[in-house]
């Protein structure tokens, strides 16, 4: 199960969290401690793997012996020379509380310390690959939260499937609608660039919803629509579940048949599924 909002109360450390998504722009995390009175320092790492020794996306390292914040990027198990080290201020105090918050944006981690802006640190790794959020060193975690920003999130995640669909498979989505349109797709792979096997879009402006497949980066040019019944308003709740049969997706809309959709890629070869535009997601089910 998927929910849009985490929250964890006083984790051990060090903490090694997988993450049942894929980070996208949008995402936040908000950690809440105290260094240890004893503190040399602590790190909150964005990691491709659990283990000590895999790759690290983002490394935000604060030290209290050279009063720093390192920041870096680990690639093929070597730390990459372009790191940053200046900061305008030293935010932290052995045993009093903090609050860092780190924003995942298009182009880099946003980081605010205590509600102040901090530093921005580049992307160095492209973050489908990104697998846990790891916690290390001489701190005291009171909680972690995951959320998003704002509420019009023109790309929400992508999340990776740890099992193929089959027959019987079922995505349920309950959320709200806040803008023109959004969508969800059936995707072979984590970004643009691979097939989908199945959009799924409701556009508010023209009242319908359009369903289509890409094949080799090309969209099928004959999109299907449905403008007769458009069983959705913004900022109602709905709730919409996809169940997959032998040889066709059936699309439920609060639990009334909607549509159907015939398979354009054989269905093994669907990896991730994806949620995109206007909406407020409460919950995301793979069953």
């Amino acid at each position: 199960m998927f929910r849009t909002q985490r929250k964890l109360n006083r984790p051990a450390i060090p903490l090694v969290q997988l993450l049942d998504f894929v980070p996208r722009p949008g995402m936040r995390w908000i950690v809440s401690g105290k260094p240890k009175p004893s503190s040399e320092g602590f790190s909150i790492n964005f990691k491709v793997g659990p283990a000590e020794q895999d790759d690290i996306a983002f490394h935000f390292n604060p030290r209290f012996v050279k009063r720093q914040v390192a920041r870096n990027a680990r690639t093929n198990k070597a730390w990459r020379s372009d790191h940053e080290d200046s900061t305008p201020y030293f935010p932290f105090e052995k045993y009093k509380h903090f609050q860092v918050e780190i924003t995942c944006l298009a182009d880099g981690f946003e980081v605010k310390v205590n509600g102040e802006s901090f530093t921005k640190f580049k992307h160095r790794y492209d973050l489908h690959r990104i697998t846990h959020l790891n916690i290390d060193g001489q701190v005291d975690v009171d909680s972690v939260e995951f959320g998003y920003v704002g509420n019009d999130r023109m790309s929400m995640f992508t999340l990776p499937l740890d099992r193929r669909l089959t027959r019987g498979s079922e995505m349920i989505i309950t959320g709200r609608a806040t803008a023109d349109k959004f969508g969800f797709n059936y995707h072979c792979g984590p970004d643009a660039t691979y097939d989908y096997a199945f959009r799924f879009s409701p556009e508010f402006g023209a009242q319908r919803v359009v369903r289509n497949s890409m094949v080799r980066q090309k969209w099928n040019p004959n999109a299907e629509f449905i403008s007769s019944y458009f069983p959705f308003r913004q900022r109602e709740l709905f709730t919409i579940r996809c169940v997959c049969h032998n040889d066709k997706f059936s699309v439920y809309v609060n639990d009334v048949h909607f549509c159907d959709f015939t398979y354009k890629v054989p269905l093994y070869r669907v990896s991730y599924f994806e949620i995109d535009g206007g909406i407020d997601i409460e919950n995301v089910t793979v069953q």
